[in-house]
């Protein structure tokens, strides 16, 4: 077996034993809460019989030992199957999170691609224009939004673009009443609800691309072989397009793979401050009213979303560095 194969091998067998032990805390961590997820289930009415409480435990389960729980939980896990909401009633959980996951997908996928593309861009261009007024600039403004709390800036957005100039909304991802539809107005309206959310995600990760672009690419810069490209009369442009960019892409392959999971966990903060109805809004609500059902099948999401990408980044840094495979 080649080595580059044994390699790969090893990271697919490390990816499934982390999947194991997410899908045993995933378990645990939700019957550590504190609280009794009956309570929020039934209103706190006195004429509501005790009986009926006693129904909801048999239903769900709760009343079992500890590990017949597990066992039914590790096989309904690989089914994707979490069991009904405890709030939404008759609603199974993965359905009612994979519905607030499309909204996650939207939001955080545009900004996804907005940072990647501009912060990338940004740290070409301030490493080939090394001391230039626009590479001070742009260390500035990467700096100042990287450093910014994700929270306050969204209030702010919504201070400035919602109150003092009501320009865009302030909740929501469609207008009241409104589903997403395949028409331009549908399209129109979900696109102005996601203009100020997707602005703040987008200027508080855009540093992270644009300065380890622009610190990696400062780095292969000093290498011998750009120097030999350029001796060899090549163009500045093309030593930076065939040479320089290609090699220090490396570093960025794994923080793209940490936004990808980011994608799909969705921005917590960002939602629950403009009420957007994304799985990490979902989650907070789950939280306060201690829907294990829910929470499991979010963090799985998340979980596995995270363990996916950061696989696919090791495969691709094994495929474009070929000392991965003689390390």
């Amino acid at each position: 077996m080649k080595r580059g194969t044994r390699v790969l091998a090893r990271k697919v067998l490390n990816s499934f034993i982390t999947l194991l032990l997410v899908i045993v805390i995933n378990f645990m961590l939700f019957r550590m809460m504190p609280g009794d997820p009956v309570n929020f289930m039934v209103p706190q009415d006195p004429r509501i019989p005790h009986e009926y409480k006693l129904e909801l435990i048999e239903e769900y389960g709760l009343r079992d030992p500890l590990h017949e729980q597990f066992i039914t939980y590790i096989f309904d896990v690989f089914t994707l199957d979490f069991g009904d909401s405890f709030i939404q009633r008759q609603t199974p959980a993965m359905d009612y999170v994979l519905e607030y996951l499309k909204w996650t997908l939207i939001l955080t996928g545009t900004s996804s691609i907005l940072m990647i593309v501009i912060g990338m861009f940004m740290g070409i261009y301030a490493a080939w224009k090394r001391g230039s007024m626009f590479d001070t600039g742009s260390m500035a403004f990467s700096l100042f939004f990287y450093a910014m709390p994700t929270f306050w800036l969204a209030m702010m957005f919504i201070l400035l673009f919602a109150i003092m100039w009501p320009v865009f909304p302030t909740d929501s991802a469609l207008a009241y009443g409104t589903t997403l539809e395949f028409n331009l107005d549908s399209i129109l309206d979900m696109l102005y609800h996601l203009v100020l959310p997707a602005v703040t995600l987008t200027l508080v990760s855009i540093g992270a691309f644009a300065l380890i672009m622009r610190g990696s690419l400062i780095d292969v810069m000093t290498e011998e072989y750009i120097t030999t490209a350029k001796a060899k009369g090549l163009t500045d442009s093309d030593v930076l397009r065939h040479h320089a960019v290609p090699n220090a892409m490396l570093p960025m392959i794994a923080l793209i793979a940490i936004d990808i999971a980011y994608i799909v966990g969705g921005a917590f903060q960002v939602e629950y401050v403009f009420n957007y109805p994304g799985i990490g809004w979902a989650t907070i609500l789950a939280v306060y009213d201690n829907d294990w059902p829910v929470l499991q099948a979010a963090f799985f999401i998340i979980a596995v979303a995270v363990i996916i990408a950061n696989l696919l980044a090791d495969l691709l840094l094994v495929y474009m560095d070929p000392r991965v495979k003689l390390g």
